[in-house]
Protein backbone atom coordinates (compact mmCIF):
# COMPACT_ATOMS: atom_id res chain seq x y z
CA UNK A 1 0.00 0.00 0.00
CA UNK A 2 2.86 2.05 -0.87
CA UNK A 3 3.08 5.08 -3.06
CA UNK A 4 4.87 4.02 -6.28
CA UNK A 5 5.55 7.43 -7.14
CA UNK A 6 7.65 8.31 -3.47
CA UNK A 7 10.96 7.75 -2.90
CA UNK A 8 12.42 4.93 -1.17
CA UNK A 9 12.57 5.33 2.63
CA UNK A 10 10.09 7.94 3.16
CA UNK A 11 7.54 7.88 5.37
CA UNK A 12 3.54 8.31 5.48
CA UNK A 13 2.50 11.96 6.52
CA UNK A 14 1.07 11.82 9.45
CA UNK A 15 -2.89 12.58 9.37
CA UNK A 16 -4.65 15.85 9.71
CA UNK A 17 -5.15 16.88 13.63
CA UNK A 18 -8.24 15.85 14.62
CA UNK A 19 -9.90 19.66 16.11
CA UNK A 20 -12.13 19.19 19.26
CA UNK A 21 -16.13 19.25 18.79
CA UNK A 22 -17.24 22.78 19.53
CA UNK A 23 -18.37 23.76 23.09
CA UNK A 24 -22.21 22.84 23.75
CA UNK A 25 -24.68 26.52 23.54
CA UNK A 26 -24.86 28.17 26.48
CA UNK A 27 -28.70 27.46 27.68
CA UNK A 28 -28.85 30.17 30.27
CA UNK A 29 -30.73 32.82 27.78
CA UNK A 30 -33.73 30.15 27.25
CA UNK A 31 -33.77 29.82 31.22
CA UNK A 32 -34.01 33.56 31.68
CA UNK A 33 -37.12 33.11 29.00
CA UNK A 34 -38.53 30.46 30.55
CA UNK A 35 -38.55 31.66 33.93
CA UNK A 36 -39.07 35.30 33.43
CA UNK A 37 -42.23 34.67 31.40
CA UNK A 38 -43.48 32.15 34.19
CA UNK A 39 -43.54 34.41 36.68
CA UNK A 40 -45.31 37.01 34.44
CA UNK A 41 -47.76 34.46 33.65
CA UNK A 42 -48.36 33.61 37.29
CA UNK A 43 -48.57 37.59 38.63
CA UNK A 44 -50.70 38.44 35.55
CA UNK A 45 -52.95 35.70 36.52
CA UNK A 46 -53.01 36.80 40.38
CA UNK A 47 -53.62 40.25 39.46
CA UNK A 48 -56.79 39.33 37.04
CA UNK A 49 -58.30 37.30 40.07
CA UNK A 50 -57.75 40.08 42.24
CA UNK A 51 -58.86 42.78 40.52
CA UNK A 52 -61.91 41.10 39.56
CA UNK A 53 -61.85 40.00 43.75
CA UNK A 54 -61.86 35.84 42.35
CA UNK A 55 -65.02 36.03 40.49
CA UNK A 56 -63.98 36.09 37.18
CA UNK A 57 -67.88 35.69 35.70
CA UNK A 58 -68.43 38.85 37.29
CA UNK A 59 -68.82 42.53 35.55
CA UNK A 60 -65.03 43.67 36.21
CA UNK A 61 -63.69 40.27 34.02
CA UNK A 62 -63.98 41.45 30.83
CA UNK A 63 -61.91 44.94 32.04
CA UNK A 64 -59.16 42.84 34.07
CA UNK A 65 -58.26 40.20 31.33
CA UNK A 66 -58.53 43.11 28.71
CA UNK A 67 -56.59 45.40 30.60
CA UNK A 68 -54.04 42.20 31.20
CA UNK A 69 -54.36 40.49 27.90
CA UNK A 70 -50.63 42.34 27.06
CA UNK A 71 -48.79 41.29 29.69
CA UNK A 72 -50.13 37.60 29.66
CA UNK A 73 -48.87 37.99 25.69
CA UNK A 74 -45.96 38.91 26.77
CA UNK A 75 -45.65 36.46 29.43
CA UNK A 76 -46.80 33.63 26.81
CA UNK A 77 -43.69 35.00 24.11
CA UNK A 78 -40.99 34.48 26.72
CA UNK A 79 -42.18 31.31 27.94
CA UNK A 80 -42.50 29.73 24.25
CA UNK A 81 -38.82 31.24 23.22
CA UNK A 82 -38.04 29.86 26.55
CA UNK A 83 -38.79 26.24 25.89
CA UNK A 84 -37.58 26.87 22.16
CA UNK A 85 -34.20 27.86 22.98
CA UNK A 86 -33.92 25.04 25.48
CA UNK A 87 -35.29 22.49 23.11
CA UNK A 88 -32.23 22.97 20.89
Amino acid sequence: MSNPNAPAGSAVPPPPPVHPPPPPKGRGLGWFFAVSGSIVLLLTVGCIVAATGGDLTGEMSGVAILCGSPTLILGGVFLWLGSRRLKR
